[in-house]
């Protein structure tokens, strides 16, 4: 597991520091405070793309068993938080590759397409 936040949230936390004097010499962890399975992210995903089956792979080995970044400090600190929840960041991401087909490597176009479906 990790946190998984979306790049909006990213910058727009960011820029909260850079802008927010209280944070000058501070270590600002940007993040949710919720840890998400990479199963979760592929879920959602596959939510949007039927028939789409998922491979379930072993845990590499030495890989942490989860956690995502404290987020008590962001708060205080910047009086923040991230905006974009994790469903509605996919949805955006799925909307802007069909939108940008070109944005997948060649080989993975090709694969998709030669799905059968």
């Amino acid at each position: 597991m990790a946190g998984l936040v979306h790049v909006e949230d990213i910058a727009d936390g960011t820029l909260h520091a850079l802008a927010c004097p209280a944070a000058d010499g501070e270590t600002i962890n940007i993040g949710t405070g919720r840890p998400t399975s990479i199963r979760r992210v592929a879920d959602l995903i596959a939510a949007h793309y039927p028939g789409t089956r998922l491979r379930q792979t072993p845990m590499p080995p030495g890989d942490p068993l989860g956690g995502c970044a404290g987020t008590t400090h962001m708060e205080r600190v910047l009086s923040w938080r991230p905006q974009v929840p994790l469903e509605a960041g996919i949805a955006r991401y799925v909307r802007w590759l069909h939108a940008t087909p070109t944005a997948l490597p060649t080989w993975l176009r090709e694969e998709a397409s030669a799905k059968p479906g």
